[in-house]
């Protein structure tokens, strides 16, 4: 049985029924530059790259998004600026723990395992955060965000 590595599940999406090895070799073609095919799949990274930075902006927009529709859809003022602080804090916390961890990957070359649990940990931790925050508002907050922020007039 074949030993998994742990890139192989990227070399899939990335290359195909080639690895990595064979994907990027010096081209011995005539009249091709050597580095002609480690300079297609470098672009071709930066691309998806550039694209998953896009990705994760988008995701942060239909989050703001739903919880601007719970906003507008609860009439309880003190629910609504549960909501919110929720949001917010689960937002701001999952913003820095993803620069953080991807900081992390930069540096270290670890596994993509590894990469998978920090980003599921970093996500469990903003919604955790998020609860933990809500909760404590619940508790022993006393201000109106949802009014002073404007955050009322923005979801109706």
């Amino acid at each position: 049985m074949k030993q998994l590595t742990n890139t192989e599940p990227v070399e899939k999406i990335l290359f195909g029924n080639k690895t990595t090895h064979q994907s990027i070799r010096i081209a011995r073609a005539g009249g091709v530059p050597a580095t002609a095919n480690i300079d297609k799949h470098a672009d071709r990274l930066k691309n998806l790259g550039t694209m998953s930075k896009h990705g994760g902006i988008v995701l942060v927009g239909v989050g703001l998004t739903a919880a601007c529709m719970q906003i507008a859809n609860t009439p309880d003022t003190k629910e609504k600026n549960e909501i919110f602080v929720e949001t917010i804090t689960s937002t701001v916390v999952g913003a820095g723990l993803g620069t953080v961890v991807g900081l992390f990957l930069v540096s270290n070359p670890i596994g993509w395992g590894a990469a998978i649990v920090l980003a599921v940990g970093s996500t469990a931790a903003s919604y955790a955060t998020g609860k933990i925050v809500r909760s404590a508002y619940n508790e022993y907050g006393e201000i109106d965000f949802v009014t002073s922020t404007g955050t009322g007039r923005i979801c109706k």
